[in-house]
């Protein structure tokens, strides 16, 4: 029989982590520029979602989208939990992710790609969506220092990156989405 003291000792020195996390992010993070720098990324993101989607697709767009914003999320909390990489300056304290770039960032460039060009051979817009996100967004995100590398290197994200995007594309493709009469 397993003891439940042991998880109730585990449970309440998560909620003190988690209440150091919090205390952190209001004196160090909460309206710092790198803050503002998320949410105004958060909100453009979205605004050129909102501007640019193709609006007979938005159905379609939005399934592939929201399978990338949970993997990528998912993705993001594993690595995070397990000591590969973290992120600074969240913005929302109690996500492991960070939110404009796994919610928003990449959901929506992989929407974007989809829909732009679509006869465009899949592997070569992933391998380009992949090659910005993993080699020149998540760097630049390290040196503003946003993103935290710690037993990460790029290429991972590079090739899980290109696996995500033919997944979604996979997903755009099916015929299933028709609209029923």
């Amino acid at each position: 029989m397993v003891k439940t003291q042991i998880f109730d000792e585990y449970s309440y020195k998560e909620a003190q982590l988690m209440n150091e996390k919090f205390q952190i992010w209001l004196e160090h993070s909460l309206f710092t520029w790198q803050w503002w720098f998320g949410v105004i990324v958060l909100l453009l993101a979205i605004i050129f979602w909102l501007k640019f989607r193709d609006r007979n697709s938005t159905d379609r767009l939005l399934y592939s989208g929201l399978f990338v914003a949970i993997t990528a999320s998912f993705l993001d909390t594993i690595g995070h939990s397990i000591g590969l990489f973290h992120y600074h300056y969240e913005v929302f304290p109690f996500t492991p992710t960070y939110l404009p770039w796994s919610i928003a960032i990449i959901p929506i460039i992989v929407m974007f790609f989809l829909q732009y060009k679509p006869n465009v051979n899949p592997l070569l817009k992933s391998v380009i969506f992949s090659t910005f996100a993993s080699f020149i967004a998540l760097p630049l995100l390290s040196f503003i220092r946003i993103f935290h590398p710690v037993k990460w290197n790029y290429f991972y994200s590079f090739l899980i990156l290109i696996v995500i995007y033919l997944m979604a594309h996979f997903f755009v493709q099916r015929n299933n989405f028709e609209k029923i009469t």
